[in-house]
């Protein structure tokens, strides 16, 4: 039997979580924290006309490649890097490691939890949005731009709030400077003009009646209903307010699951976080899916075995 390979960072409770399931049902697994990369671990590759080798070698552990089946990717942004490089030495270094990572989607037949390439075409809120609409999910209307005057003309015609969203979410952000929702308040519409140098994705106000997370390994579905109109902060944006909201396990509609796997399948996904809202009237609004999103927090709330799906899916990747 191969081995699972989990590339994280060295402080994910998800990692440590997965990693315990595996070992606990005897999977030959091991974990290589990339933002220790490259100063605390190494990756090689030796090349030759009779052979192709690729190894990595982490906390005193040597992993020839060779003995990896599947592989849960969370981390690929290489951190480990002298204090004392200059901006432009750091910025080589960090192009390196990333070109020396990135070619571990190239050799080897790995199944991946998510492939690498997948999940950055997937991580497009543009592709996203793209794909939910030829899909058949209902989307709130949305314009994406650093051009002020389309977001003016946006404005004007749009009948209730617009909220603004950043195209991307940073992985490493200190703690209390993640970018969320935000309504565009008239001192923000004051200054619209600085989207010419940040582009960003300004939507209409959906009106919820409750939110849904929706988790999906494979061909298994797990639905969290989040309440988070019953706590006056989070009406707009829950996920700051994760530990004071309310959650019951839900049962999608069928026709929505169909949706959910052609949306997968179109990104070449296995795994993905959706978030939806849905409406008084019991419409199903998408708004948008994290390929790497968090799920530990549903599963202690809810009691959905999202660990053992990721357990089964790395360690019986024929089932999936």
């Amino acid at each position: 039997m191969k081995s699972v390979l989990l590339i994280t960072a060295r402080f994910d409770p998800a990692a440590d979580l997965l990693l315990a399931e595996l070992r606990r049902r005897d999977v030959p697994c091991v974990r290589w924290n990339t933002d220790q990369f490259p100063l605390d671990s190494s990756l090689t590759y030796r090349v030759s006309n009779r052979s192709f080798v690729a190894e990595v070698v982490s906390d005193g552990r040597r992993i020839d490649l060779a003995t990896i089946g599947s592989i849960w990717w969370q981390w690929d942004q290489p951190a480990g890097f002298p204090v004392e490089l200059g901006a432009e030495e750091k910025r080589f270094a960090e192009t390196e490691s990333q070109l020396a990572l990135a070619a571990l989607t190239t050799i080897g037949n790995f199944m991946w939890i998510n492939n690498p390439k997948c999940e950055r075409a997937a991580r497009s809120k543009p592709a996203q949005l793209f794909v939910a609409r030829e899909l058949g999910f209902e989307i709130p209307c949305t314009i994406i731009t650093n051009d002020p005057d389309e977001v003016r003309q946006f404005l004007a015609a749009n009948q209730t709030e617009t909220i603004y969203k950043g195209l991307s979410q940073a992985r490493d952000l200190e703690p209390g400077k993640a970018l969320f929702t935000g309504v565009l308040t008239k001192e923000r519409i004051a200054d619209l003009d600085l989207i010419r140098v940040t582009p960003g994705i300004f939507q209409e106000r959906v009106q919820k009646s409750y939110e849904l997370r929706v988790t999906v390994i494979g061909n298994r579905i797990f639905t969290a209903k989040i309440n988070s109109q019953l706590h006056a902060k989070a009406t707009l944006d829950w996920r700051p307010f994760l530990q004071d909201l309310e959650y019951e396990v839900f049962d999608l509609p069928r026709e929505m699951e169909t949706k959910l796997f052609a949306f997968m399948k179109t990104f070449g996904l296995i795994y993905g976080a959706f978030d939806f809202i849905v409406t008084s009237e019991g419409r199903y609004v998408f708004l948008e899916v994290n390929p790497s999103g968090q799920y530990m927090w549903v599963e202690c709330a809810t009691g959905l075995e999202i660990t053992g799906a990721l357990a089964d899916a790395l360690s019986e990747p024929c089932r999936i």
